[in-house]
């Protein structure tokens, strides 16, 4: 049998946001609005949730993908939505915990107090409320002589007396629900037609029901966000706390104000993250790791002990004991084998690095399947874009690329084969084999082709051509190795 259930009210306009994405859909710490509210609910242990959707009806149910939801058509109010909303509560219900679905910052904390005091008092309504410096624009919690509250005053309404009152309602709620089920559809209408729930507190009270108040430690939790400028206060306070969350929990972030973490981010224990990274998305981060500074990682997996400094990774899987960086780029799909060397402005797209790889600066590998312990020379590419398919090129292990060599996929360089500087390899190269030249052929080819070239000239009696010129030489005299 369920004992709880959650309300949560997000069929608003929300025209001071200016958008014409939905409020609750505005991402704040790499999740939309919404998403706060659903896992926090979550975490207080609320089984069952029902959000209420109305303006951007279709986007937000796209995002809820298939969770229970229901549209409020015309939107009438608060407790109308409710009224809506309770169609998709079983039966069985004790507990309905209603909420706001702009309100991202309560933690899991404050709706189990509010679900505890409900239950605990017997109470009809347990109600959350925070003390505010300037209350200007919330409705004002009137208590009774033993501090349950006894109405729920809007600023419209309210007296000199009642305007002096610090403390508001925040919109969240947690009802009996046989109560709730009971009287929300005898709510009056107000002067525009519309039904507020805020008008349950004095019905409840007038009926002789308890209405329990629980007061929020730090009203900034409470804040709903309305325009985009309580939209970035919310993602300040919100990175602090995910910040102070991982330091707590035994990563180092030398610099908090500087490192954006979003919400879906693991860390693992003793890593260190540098001033002015950004890790998004479902980022994890393993032990020991170093991240910046100046650094990015998006969707993707760092292992143990590596360090990516003043690089961006992306949809990519880094092993333990890598070194990337500084400018490099790993855009989706890498995979990068343990003790791996990516150096300075190397590019990868879509491409598998065997373990203890050297991928040098200036070099890019896109497509390409690469053995263990292969050397990629500074600006050696993968041609693999013939201007209509991406083709793959596929490097053995242990092989020797040159700097400047241009690999013209689809090819396969076979295990242990190298190729000179400058080479524009188009064919095969067999396991073991150099190849050096524009095209690239073998280096013995080569030396051959040249020797039969000088005895030619030499029994005409004439000087072999490019004696002396250095750069005639097969391989243009340029060394395999890089610099």
């Amino acid at each position: 049998m369920l004992a709880t259930a959650a309300i949560i009210l997000a069929a608003g306009q929300g025209t001071r946001m200016r958008s014409r994405l939905p409020k609750v859909l505005h991402p704040l710490a790499g999740r939309p609005i919404l998403g706060h509210v659903l896992d926090a609910v979550g975490r207080a242990g609320v089984e069952h949730r029902v959000v209420v959707v109305g303006h951007g009806a279709e986007e937000i149910e796209t995002f809820l993908a298939g969770a229970p939801s229901v549209r409020q058509d015309p939107q009438l109010g608060t407790a109308d939505a409710v009224r809506v909303g309770l169609d998709r509560v079983p039966t069985s219900v004790r507990q309905v915990l209603v909420t706001v679905g702009d309100a991202p910052l309560i933690p899991a904390e404050l709706f189990e107090a509010v679900l505890r005091e409900q239950a605990d008092g017997e109470a009809a309504i347990a109600l959350l409320s925070a003390e505010m410096a300037d209350p200007t624009g919330y409705g004002r919690i009137l208590r009774d002589e033993r501090g349950d509250s006894r109405a729920i005053v809007e600023e419209a309404d309210a007296d000199p007396g009642t305007h002096a009152i610090g403390e508001i309602n925040v919109g969240t709620y947690c009802f009996d629900a046989g109560w709730l089920r009971a009287n929300v559809g005898n709510v009056p209408a107000s002067a525009k037609g519309e039904f507020y729930l805020t008008d349950l507190v004095a019905m409840a009270a007038g009926a002789g029901r308890r209405v329990r108040v629980v007061s929020a430690p730090d009203p900034q939790l409470t804040m709903g966000i309305n325009d985009r400028v309580q939209l970035a206060v919310a993602e300040r306070l919100m990175r602090r706390a995910i910040a102070e969350r991982h330091m707590r929990s035994g990563v180092t972030i030398t610099d908090p104000a500087t490192t954006y973490i979003d919400a879906g981010v693991e860390i693992g224990q003793d890593a260190r993250i540098e001033p002015w990274t950004v890790l998004k998305g479902s980022t994890v981060i393993g032990q020991d790791a170093v991240i910046g500074p100046n650094a990015q990682v998006v969707d993707s997996g760092i292992g143990p002990r590596s360090l990516v400094w003043a690089s961006i990774v992306e949809e990519s899987e880094v092993a333990e004991d890598v070194e990337i960086g500084p400018y490099s780029h790993l855009r989706p799909g890498c995979r990068i084998g343990p003790r791996c060397r990516i150096g300075n402005f190397a590019e990868l797209k879509k491409s598998q690095v065997g373990a203890g790889t050297q991928q040098h600066h200036f070099s890019y590998l896109g497509d390409a399947e690469v053995g263990e312990d292969v050397n990629v020379g500074a600006g050696a590419v993968t041609a693999n874009f013939d201007g209509v398919n991406k083709h793959t090129t596929v490097i053995g292990t242990g092989a020797f690329i040159g700097v400047d060599t241009t690999l013209r996929a689809p090819i396969t360089i076979g295990p242990g084969a190298k190729t000179g500087a400058g080479a524009v390899v188009t064919r095969d190269v067999a396991a073991g084999k150099t190849v050096v030249g524009m095209p690239a052929r073998p280096i013995e080819l080569r030396r051959a082709r040249r020797q039969a070239v000088a005895a030619a000239e030499s029994a005409h009696g004439a000087e072999p051509a490019g004696a002396g010129d250095r750069n005639s030489q097969p391989g243009g005299g340029a060394p395999l190795s890089d610099a």
